[in-house]
């Protein structure tokens, strides 16, 4: 618990003590005393039960042998409505999906709309901490952390699409990834593509990361090139980074209340900065007591090892001597990215003009390497201005910019998009 202590302070320090002073900004002082409807105090349940949904928590066990926590979220007790799997972004927990609010996020959205929504955790964060062999997640140096999202790729996404098949009795299953969420989904497809033509009815891409060379965040470019805390960490031996669990954050509240700028110097310095300020202040303290949930300082050096690889997405580089044993070649090997042409299930890729993780290059990349020869293929991509990083899911008008329209994706499985708001601007 000491180390996990460590990890929040460090953070705290290193990224946001900066931005954390005193502030006039009549939005920033009302953080520290308002609690957006009382949802900073209440746990996931009674959130999601208070806002007239039903609530379940499952527990599904990887192949190798990981306990990850999906929550399910419905109007019925038994649930007709299509399956939707919603998976989170590095560091970032389920409760992404609800942070913006009852009438604003995206889980929520979906639910009312007659989805069976199921919102899963990754391992290694503070939702996913079990593990059928007995490693213990708190030991900083166990080999529960040995894992980067490669595992999560080829183990934890489809271990929650067949245990979502296998409660909900559909053939197929929806998918929405935020960032790293997205990233799963295409490993998977570059190893088995069969495996989501056969088993994924649509999917959703908000902010997929795969190309990263163009990245503009100055913070991540810092911590990939000059300053590499976490290739550090991992060398001697840390093995984890700001997990917490759950009965552990609250322990946030009373300082996200008392330097409510701290957002500023953790989130738009990673992943981009809007100038409609989209993200709801108020909604911090609820952030600090459920999210984020952290990683495997593996996950993250792999990261860095992307950033650093000239626009390669490749597997995690272990050093010359142990690649040879894995790989049989002193290099990371590379996703094969041609498998993705093989790809038959409607995708929709989404991003922003002001994220500074995921460029527009990036994305027209993305959109290369997926496009086939297949007249019936679905394949669409908007770009919302003024949208960052995370605007996707905490964004004050995600729900009437893009979430309407998501749900016309699943609902009508369109051909093409059926309205233009606006603030998009389609790819062609």
């Amino acid at each position: 618990m000491n180390f996990a202590k460590t990890n929040l302070l460090l953070l705290f320090f290193v990224f946001a003590f900066p931005h954390a002073g005193e502030s006039v900004d009549q939005e920033v002082v009302e953080v520290t005393s308002l609690d957006d409807n009382g949802d900073a105090s209440k746990t996931i349940s009674e959130y999601v039960e208070g806002n007239g949904f039903k609530f379940e928590e499952h527990k599904v066990v990887t192949e190798d042998g990981y306990i990850l926590t999906l929550w399910r979220i419905h109007r019925n007790k038994t649930s007709n409505g299509p399956p939707v799997i919603l998976q989170h972004g590095v560091i970032d927990a389920g409760f992404t999906f609800l942070l913006s609010g009852a009438n604003r996020c995206l889980a929520l959205y979906l639910g009312r709309k007659g989805f069976d929504v199921w919102i899963a955790n990754n391992r290694g964060q503070s939702y996913s901490l079990g593990h059928t062999g007995g490693y213990r997640w708190f030991i900083p140096f166990s080999k529960y952390w040995d894992f980067s999202f490669h595992e999560m790729a080829l183990y934890d996404f489809p271990a929650a699409v067949h245990y979502v098949k296998q409660v909900t009795g559909y053939s197929k299953v929806n998918f929405i990834g935020h960032s790293q969420g997205a990233t799963q989904y295409f490993i998977k497809a570059s190893v088995d593509p069969e495996f989501v033509n056969a088993n994924i009815e649509s999917f959703v891409a908000l902010g997929p990361a795969i190309f990263l060379s163009s990245c503009k965040s100055a913070l991540v470019r810092i911590l990939s090139g000059s300053f590499r805390l976490f290739d550090w960490m991992h060398a001697i031996g840390f093995k984890y980074f700001y997990v917490l669990p759950p009965n552990m954050l609250g322990l946030t509240e009373s300082i996200c209340r008392k330097f409510p700028r701290m957002y500023y110097g953790l989130i738009p310095t990673i992943g981009g900065y809007s100038e409609g300020k989209n993200f709801d202040l108020r909604r911090w303290p609820a952030l600090c007591t459920k999210s984020p949930g952290g990683t495997s300082t593996q996950n993250l050096v792999h990261w860095m090892q992307m950033l650093r690889s000239g626009g390669k997405f490749q597997m995690f580089d272990y050093g010359k001597r142990k690649n040879l044993l894995i790989y049989n070649q002193e290099t990371p090997k590379e996703y094969d990215l041609g498998q993705l042409k093989k790809v038959t299930v409607p995708t929709l890729i989404v991003s922003g003009t002001k994220d500074a993780l995921i460029s527009e290059d990036a994305i027209r990349k993305v959109m290369g390497v997926l496009k086939n020869d297949r007249s019936d293929q679905v394949l669409e991509s908007i770009r919302l201005e003024d949208y960052a990083h995370l605007d996707f899911l905490w964004g004050r008008n995600a729900i009437k910019d893009l979430y309407m329209n998501l749900s016309l994706i699943h609902i009508c499985r369109c051909r093409r998009l059926l309205t233009c708001r606006s603030r998009w601007s389609p790819y062609h």
